[in-house]
């Protein structure tokens, strides 16, 4: 990669003055391991700072010079495999060997190292979290499927969870090619100095009730979207919250298809909050790429970013609302969303259940329910039609 004279600190612009009113139906939902953070409808909480955690906000296009023409600045070609400048192709079993830290004991971040967040956020049992994202030197994200981003060989994602005060784990997922990413939980030591992969996880970890996954289990919700990642995506990123944002990547020639602007969820904040929430906390399985829609249920609730227009029209609406759960389901209700009647609807059933993982949802890494989510969602089934 030196032979591009690329470097990767390049980063978002100094002025954000991108905004969405989708920004205003953001929600905390329930969920297993996977991007997001805790927080209510709104609420956008367990984001981060544009800077990160001890870093700086680096300058943007600072590299675009540097580049090769008609490659962003960000990450390396999508071909390049793992970059040897953060350990090489081996594993690393501490997360002060995954390039996230330039001094991991002061929490200075490594150059090339952005936070962001996404404006839905998941329901991680009261969990907050901070996210970042590493691409390598001068490669595009392919958004030539603007639903289904595929990102770069050697690209990191990072996500920390601190819960009850306690700064738990950090985790990793890493792209060493196409369909393998590399996804390790590292738990932090007293000290805060370190944190040490956890490979079998670890239950009630740090003297609180947050779990950390074992690796083998990191595919449960990851394992169900096309390239792995979960929450940095068009929809996710159409906000004006801190972080990187989708027009500051784009302006930073981080997309093979840029997309002419922001990306705003339809309705009013009650319809937002819900299909926002349903998209961050269910869209992660019951999506038309997964497995769990192809063989088992036709539930989608993914956003498409092509079908906003109305709330009648998205995914979420016609695949629920009004839709009769299937026989044998582990629904015990006839409807999937019944209009008026959260009681009569599945899917207030199943998000309000707990402690049945045959039937809950979603049916791992939460315990607790998410009062705000469900109310976010029993609101937007309470609505009277437009």
């Amino acid at each position: 990669m030196a032979a591009l004279g690329c470097t990767n600190d390049s980063g978002p612009p100094a002025d954000n003055a991108s905004t969405s009113s989708a920004a205003t139906g953001g929600a905390g939902g329930a969920g297993s391991p996977g991007a997001g953070g805790a927080g209510s409808p709104g609420a956008g909480s367990g984001g981060t700072t544009a800077a990160g955690s001890g870093g700086t906000k680096p300058d943007a296009g600072s590299d675009a010079a540097a580049c090769s023409p008609g490659q962003g600045t960000g990450g390396s070609s999508s071909e390049a495999g793992p970059d040897a400048a953060d350990g090489g192709t081996s594993d690393p079993m501490l997360l002060s060997q995954t390039g996230l830290y330039a001094n991991i004991a002061t929490g200075e971040l490594a150059p090339g190292v952005l936070a962001y967040q996404p404006q839905f956020l998941l329901w991680s049992d009261t969990a907050s979290k901070r996210r970042w994202i590493k691409l390598p030197p001068c490669s595009k994200i392919d958004t030539s499927d603007m639903n289904y981003w595929v990102f770069p060989n050697d690209t990191k994602i990072f996500k920390e969870f601190t819960r009850d005060g306690v700064r738990v784990e950090t985790r990793m997922i890493w792209k060493h090619g196409a369909g393998d990413w590399f996804m390790m939980a590292y738990k932090w030591n007293d000290t805060h100095d370190e944190a040490v992969a956890v490979p079998n996880g670890e239950m009630n970890a740090s003297g609180t009730q947050h779990d950390i996954p074992a690796q083998e289990g990191c595919t449960t919700c990851h394992g169900s979207m096309k390239d792995r990642v979960l929450g940095f995506t068009a929809i996710q990123l159409s906000h004006g919250l801190a972080g990187l944002n989708l027009m500051q990547a784009s302006s930073m020639g981080w997309f093979t298809n840029p997309p002419a602007g922001n990306f705003v969820v339809p309705g009013n904040a009650v319809d937002q909050a819900a299909l926002g929430y349903l998209h961050a906390n269910c869209g992660l399985c019951h999506n038309d790429k997964s497995k769990v829609f192809q063989i088992a249920v036709d539930v989608n609730t993914w956003l498409d970013t092509s079908k906003l227009g109305t709330v009648a029209e998205t995914p979420t609406y016609t695949s629920l609302v009004n839709v009769p759960t299937k026989p044998g389901a582990i629904s015990h209700v006839s409807l999937r969303i019944a209009p008026g009647d959260p009681a009569g609807s599945a899917v207030h059933e199943l998000m309000s259940l707990r402690g049945d993982v045959m039937r809950q949802m979603p049916p791992t890494g939460t315990e607790l329910v998410d009062t705000a989510g469900v109310a976010a969602v029993d609101a937007w089934i309470n609505k009277p039609p437009q």
